[in-house]
């Protein structure tokens, strides 16, 4: 016999669906947890994910997700196929490189239509494009190495047209370096450069033959197959938690920092403005949708990698891509 409290909970759900709101799970009802692993700490570059968590839209979702921090030892890859974190957020280069250790991970969405990721200079020095690099000094960290031979490469530079050095932005105003790589998102760090009497110019790494994503979302490839339902969901309470932290960036940033004691609010909203405005939201995300990733691009960098002998040269974007999520999310157009 259908108990009245049953029947009644079963007419609610009912009334949901007529209504257009078939995803609003019951309070009642048991989220599925899922840990989001982030491939940098809690900042201004995770907001849409924290929006997401703390407005609980991924507890409308049906999801109940842990957000955990990373950091500059932290490779989201591993961490992922290790059972860590069920998603994660990942950059370009060590999905590439997973790709061609035969990993079985794959992006299935990208937050960034644009990695960052741009050199810079001092005004004095009047080095207004990649091929002034010649025969100068070229600060970033070990890890971006593949990134500098690639931009050389498309410029008709080579590596030993100029002299690699470890450094950030401090040996760039202590003339260590001539150019330094740093990221417009990080609105703080940069200020030094930003505020130079003489200036400063910049050559991205998108405006210089390499044009990859960033904040990739990844998953192993047998999840996204199993349980596209819940990559789906995710997607898209990701996509109302990035839309509203673009409405309400003071508000999105005092739950950023109520992740971290180390947020700087006034720092981090600056950072937040640039993030949304030139990174988040694109032409391509205008026309396609939040999160977008082309193909075509990543048939490129894929390309470009194999060139300056980074991966193997028979990688397509089917070997780091998984379109069905995307496919399937009901994105936001803006």
């Amino acid at each position: 016999m259908v108990s009245r409290r049953s029947f009644l909970a079963a007419a609610s759900i009912m009334s949901l669906a007529s209504l257009g709101l078939g995803d609003v799970v019951p309070a009642h009802a048991q989220q599925k947890q899922i840990k989001l692993q982030l491939a940098w700490l809690y900042n201004g570059a995770a907001a849409g994910e924290i929006v997401a968590l703390k407005k609980g839209f991924f507890a409308e979702k049906g999801l109940e997700v842990e957000i955990l921090p990373g950091g500059p030892n932290s490779n989201t890859v591993q961490e992922t196929l290790s059972g860590v974190a069920q998603i994660a957020t990942a950059y370009a280069p060590e999905i590439m490189y997973a790709a061609n250790q035969g990993l079985p991970i794959k992006t299935f969405g990208a937050a960034f239509q644009k990695a960052p990721l741009t050199f810079y200079s001092l005004g004095e020095s009047n080095i207004k494009s990649i091929a002034d690099w010649k025969g100068k000094r070229i600060g970033a960290g070990q890890g971006a190495t593949a990134q500098v031979k690639a931009v050389l490469d498309h410029n008709g530079l080579k590596f030993e047209d100029i002299t690699f050095i470890q450094a950030q932005i401090p040996g760039l105003l202590q003339d260590q370096v001539d150019v330094v790589a740093s990221w417009p998102t990080n609105v703080a760090q940069n200020q030094p450069i930003l505020q130079h009497p003489s200036g400063y110019n910049t050559q991205s790494i998108w405006d210089n033959g390499l044009q990859f994503q960033s904040n990739y979302y990844i998953a192993r490839t047998d999840l996204i197959g199993s349980d596209s339902d819940m990559l789906v969901k995710f997607l898209e309470a990701c996509d109302k938690g990035w839309a509203y932290a673009a409405d309400h960036p003071e508000e999105a940033i005092d739950m950023v920092a109520s992740m971290s004691s180390a947020i700087e609010k006034d720092k981090e909203f600056a950072s937040l403005k640039v993030i949304v405005a030139d990174f988040i939201y694109t032409d391509e995300t205008r026309e396609h949708g939040f999160a977008n990733i082309s193909k075509d691009r990543w048939d490129a960098t894929l390309q470009t990698y194999a060139k300056i002998g980074e991966i193997k040269s028979e990688l397509t974007a089917d070997d780091v891509f998984d379109g069905s999520i995307l496919a399937a999310a009901q994105r936001t157009k803006r």
